[in-house]
């Protein structure tokens, strides 16, 4: 009787020590209106990003009303909604010492894998509670070799950098650069207002010239937002290409016969010089614009349908060249933009034309 009452005994104790040790309130996320980052507008300034969350217990501690916990989730949410879906590799992991990560010391709870915002989401709803001591050594390394072999590297880093053992999260961070030298930048985000654990911030910001520190409160705003992941993970999109176009005219006389849409040989042959050309600039030549015109002898609709069927000639010749059919546009304009008068046979004959608009990349300043 007296061990039964121990061992219940005993295992009170136990669960109230778990309880203590994970303890945890319903989360609700802050309310937040992301920016909406056009992923057109920009590129991709890292090839993989890792977010590390601070899962320890200093986390369940509140700081102006609100768990810090559940602020460095608002955090990471509110970044994670933001974040444009490029193609990145992402990993998300929590470190901390008890059964809220499983008892280890840093768990990986989504990636690495191509982001995708959904599942960084998922991963984010397994951090559901904090407790025990601090490891972020063990975080930050875990971190970034989550992402190994993936080029460039931001390592971002929530946390309240309470209760830190800094020279052993420096050790980690410099075993880290010599494995990966210059592609890794670190960036932390700290929650809560304690002024414990700037060095460190400021020491991590310093590594490799490439990192920041901010507080969380700083990025509450969705412009803010956009904004630090615009420093962090992206740039601007290349320039568009400058295409400038190459016009070229070919009389319908020297490519078909009367009244006829089948290239003829010596249209063929009137065709090779361009032909040459836009295959020696191939990688260069961003589309081809093929326009055919005719006098104003017959119907409007007759001559609209003479000229689209000659442009087309025009195209399968070049195709069957070897010229990208994609890059081709075919157009009929018929007897509606002349280019001399009709009233004349010179001036009709000038008329009959295929205009060939061929547009080079140039690349801008």
């Amino acid at each position: 009787m007296a061990i039964s009452l121990i061992r219940t005994a005993l295992l009170s104790i136990t669960s109230a020590a778990f309880l203590i040790g994970c303890a945890s309130t319903t989360y609700n996320p802050a309310p937040f209106t992301p920016v909406n980052m056009d992923a057109s507008a920009y590129n991709t300034r890292v090839d993989a990003f890792v977010v590390v969350m601070d899962a320890s217990s200093s986390m369940e501690y509140s700081d102006q009303g609100r768990k810090k916990f559940h602020s460095a989730k608002d955090v990471v949410s509110h970044m994670n909604q933001t974040i444009p879906e490029l193609n990145y590799k992402s990993a998300l992991l929590g470190f901390g010492s008890n059964s809220c990560l499983n008892w280890e010391k840093a768990r990986v709870v989504s990636g690495p894998a191509t982001y995708r915002t959904v599942d960084f989401s998922n991963g984010l709803n397994m951090l559901e509670c904090a407790g025990g001591v601090s490891p972020m050594e063990d975080g930050v390394y875990a971190g970034g070799s989550t992402v190994q072999g993936s080029g460039q590297i931001a390592l971002i880093l929530v946390s309240d950098f309470l209760k830190i053992n800094s020279d052993a999260v420096i050790a980690k961070v410099d075993a880290l650069e010599a494995e990966y030298g210059d592609r890794l930048c670190i960036h932390s985000i700290k929650v809560g207002g304690a002024d414990q654990g700037d060095d460190l911030t400021a020491a991590l910001a310093d590594f490799n010239s490439c990192g920041s520190s901010v507080n969380a409160k700083s990025l509450a705003s969705p412009a803010a937002m956009a904004g630090y992941v615009a420093d962090v993970l992206l740039g601007p999109a290349p320039a568009a290409p400058i295409v400038n176009y190459e016009k070229s005219t070919i009389s319908a006389s020297a490519l078909f016969d009367y009244d006829k849409s089948d290239l003829k040989e010596e249209g063929k042959a009137a065709m090779n010089d361009l032909k040459k050309s836009i295959k020696a600039r191939d990688s260069s030549v961003v589309n081809i614009d093929i326009i055919g015109h005719a006098d104003n002898i017959g119907s409007e609709e007759y001559n609209m349908d003479l000229s689209i069927r000659r442009a087309k000639s025009v195209r399968e010749y070049m195709v069957s060249k070897g010229v990208d059919a994609s890059k081709i546009n075919v157009y009929g304009e018929g007897e509606s933009n002349p280019v001399a008068s009709n009233e004349t046979r010179e001036g009709r004959a000038e008329n009959r034309r295929v205009d060939i608009h061929v547009g080079i990349a140039q690349d801008a300043d």
